[in-house]
């Protein structure tokens, strides 16, 4: 099965409150426990968990390695959550924005539950919340499921953490008790450098003028794509001569732009990646992000997705297995519209962005359009993972619409290219 790339970058996220580390301790909450297995809800390639917040009703959350702190994007007011003494501050990250405003909250309890509800999981009794203002995420209508925000890399700096997208199984180990030689046996170790509580490693890209070039990238669970390099960083980072324009996504600071391409293989460790998928980020939408030779960008889960994953962070390594999906081709949008869902409740999609001279521009399609069916298929019937599937399909592939767009309906129909 083919999983879509969604466009989100909602992970390069600078926070800054002018604070240092978070000193946030989670443990287990029965001394007995030494690990926790949970179900694991993906959608479009991000990964989420459920978390309570204070004694708050079951809150969901992107796991992610490339913030430090926990981030409530989005709440109703079923999904309330009561913190302790907060302050405003400003929070700068990825986007051609400017900075955004947040409110700050130290002390604030953490829990993950069991999955069968049974006494025990995981609790953290000090831990920083940034609650944004204005939700410029929009992770619901992004990802078309309810999702509330984001928790970060403090789980993987006090956890022993195994991730299998297979099974959809997420497993946390108390890192003294865990028994590397044991559970590592038939992986594969990537070392890491960890800083300030984030993982980094060394990537090779063979770029398409054959030129090599090592790349250190952040480990980041909270990307959907495969790999994004920053052409600023370094000067032997070359964009290919075939790229196609697009929307990479939403950061803290709105948009970012740039463009996809490929390169011939991406290497990392003993495992060769052919014709990868790689995004180029303008730098406008770079923001407050340093690179340089320390950082070049980042590695999503469209990669990291391909293995069973087992992140051990207090011993500077990474244990990968390759599973099934390891050899699926590296796809993108090739339609050039991208789909929201903006009511929640409701099974209804629309366009929200359409890049200029692609198919779909071409074609006719409009932002803002509310699509009724796709293929002959009822929208309604479909989630917005189904429809980014059908707009990561191969070259040629067909897709035909039917919208609405002022008070009619239209039929458009256009053939899925490949660029790049």
């Amino acid at each position: 099965m083919k999983i879509p790339v969604v466009i989100l970058l909602i992970s390069l996220v600078s926070v800054n409150s002018g604070k240092t580390q978070n000193s946030a301790e989670f443990r287990f909450r029965l001394p007995t426990d030494h690990q926790l297995t949970l179900p694991l809800e993906i959608s479009q390639n991000l990964m989420i968990i459920t978390v309570r917040i204070n004694r708050s009703q079951p809150l969901r959350l992107v796991l992610d390695s490339g913030i430090n702190n926990t981030i409530v994007t989005e709440l109703t007011g079923k999904d309330t959550v009561s913190l302790n003494f907060a302050r405003k501050i400003k929070v700068t990250g990825l986007g051609d924005g400017t900075s955004s405003d947040a409110w700050f909250s130290a002390s604030n309890s953490l829990v993950i539950d069991r999955a069968d509800g049974s006494p025990g999981g995981i609790i953290c009794e000090s831990s920083e919340i940034y609650v944004l203002e204005s939700n410029q995420f929009e992770l619901s209508k992004q990802l078309g499921i309810s999702v509330n925000g984001l928790i970060g890399s403090e789980l993987f700096n006090r956890f022993t953490i195994k991730i299998d997208p297979e099974i959809k199984k997420i497993t946390f180990f108390d890192r003294d008790h865990f028994n590397r030689d044991k559970k590592t046996r038939g992986y594969k170790k990537i070392s890491l450098n960890v800083i300030d509580g984030k993982a980094y490693t060394d990537v090779t890209l063979i770029q398409q003028d054959g030129t090599e070039v090592k790349t250190r990238l952040l480990i980041d669970t909270g990307a959907s794509l495969s790999l994004w390099v920053a052409p600023q960083a370094d000067t032997l980072i070359h964009v290919p001569a075939r790229t196609v324009k697009s929307l990479l996504g939403q950061g803290l600071n709105g948009e970012i732009s740039g463009v996809n391409g490929r390169v011939k293989e991406a290497r990392l460790g003993p495992f060769v990646f052919k014709k990868p998928l790689v995004s180029y980020p303008d730098s406008a939408s770079l923001g407050g992000i340093y690179l340089n030779r320390d950082r070049h960008g980042s590695i999503g889960n469209d990669l990291l997705r391909r293995f069973t994953v087992i992140m051990d962070y207090a011993g500077d390594a990474m244990y990968l297995k390759p599973n099934s999906m390891f050899k699926a081709p590296f796809s993108y949008n090739r339609s050039g519209m991208e789909v929201e869902k903006p009511v929640k409740s409701l099974p209804m999609y629309t366009v929200y962005n359409v890049i200029p001279g692609s198919p779909a521009g071409q074609a006719g399609v409009k932002a803002g359009d509310v699509i009724e069916y796709i293929n002959y298929k009822p929208a309604y019937n479909l989630y917005l993972d189904d429809i980014n599937n059908i707009l990561h399909g191969g070259e040629g592939k067909v897709v035909t619409f039917r919208i609405y767009r002022d008070g009619q309906s239209l039929r458009i129909r256009f053939k899925l290219e490949e660029k790049i």
